[in-house]
């Protein structure tokens, strides 16, 4: 079973003059351990793409099917409670709380889904301690440079132990010494803890990481690439058209 998949996928927004056709029919199927770039110019339907996977859209047609389940079968709060606990976000802007500190932010999804603080914290510290920030764990955002927050916002996506992360553009705001310790960050993620990553970047240095490069133009898959000498592991199936 693939950890997402998105099949035959419409997107339209507007009516009428107005409409536009964001996505117009992608299949997309992601296993379990990849890691997935996805490129594009804008308005080629990348984000689009990646806000339906999170489910916090659904399409105009087709599927999104997160461990076998189709998210626009649910409704909103059964949707809600399925992206909060199978699937972290790591965004360009960190979006992190600015008065609670590191710990305090990396914990809050899981004291949100009703987790005992003490435990929520302990979780915390064990997923800050995998992307080597615990000792920066007392700290508010302010005090923390830009890699170091977006590593407490990669914490915070992994400490409800997603089945999926997405990740759009995550070092869109960091210089290029810390945007590459944050790519160094994510492949490691996959190669030792076998997480499943789907990312849009405009980073070519960042894309070259992964198993599987996916390129969109006008709604459609224009091309993909497998990269065989990142490791992948698993042949993957994926057609846009």
């Amino acid at each position: 079973m693939f950890v997402i998949e998105a099949r035959g996928v419409r997107k339209t927004y507007g009516d009428g003059e107005a409409r536009v056709e964001a996505l117009r029919g992608v299949n997309v199927q992601v296993r379990q351990g990849e890691r997935v770039a996805i490129m594009g110019p804008s308005g080629s339907g990348k984000s689009t793409l990646l806000s339906l996977l999170g489910g916090i859209d659904v399409p105009t047609q087709g599927q999104i099917l997160l461990e076998g389940v189709d998210l626009a079968s649910l409704d909103d709060d059964r949707r809600t409670i399925m992206r909060r606990r199978r699937i972290g976000f790591i965004f360009q802007s960190f979006n992190l709380l600015p008065t609670l500190s590191a710990e305090e932010n990396v914990a809050l999804p899981l004291e949100l889904d009703g987790m005992p603080s003490a435990e929520a914290r302990r979780r915390a510290i064990v997923a800050m301690d995998m992307v080597e920030i615990s000792h920066r764990r007392t700290h508010i955002p302010s005090t923390l440079s830009g890699g170091e927050q977006q590593r407490v916002a990669i914490a915070r996506a992994l400490v409800i132990e997603p089945a999926l992360l997405l990740a759009d553009e995550p070092t869109g705001n960091l210089d290029s010494v810390n945007g590459q310790r944050v790519t160094n960050l994510l492949r490691k993620l996959v190669d030792e803890q076998q997480n499943t990553i789907v990312m849009v970047t405009h980073d070519q240095g960042v894309a070259a990481q992964a198993n599987r490069l996916i390129s969109f133009r006008d709604g459609l898959v224009e091309s993909e690439e497998h990269q065989a000498h990142v490791g992948l592991r698993r042949p993957v199936l994926m057609t846009g058209r």
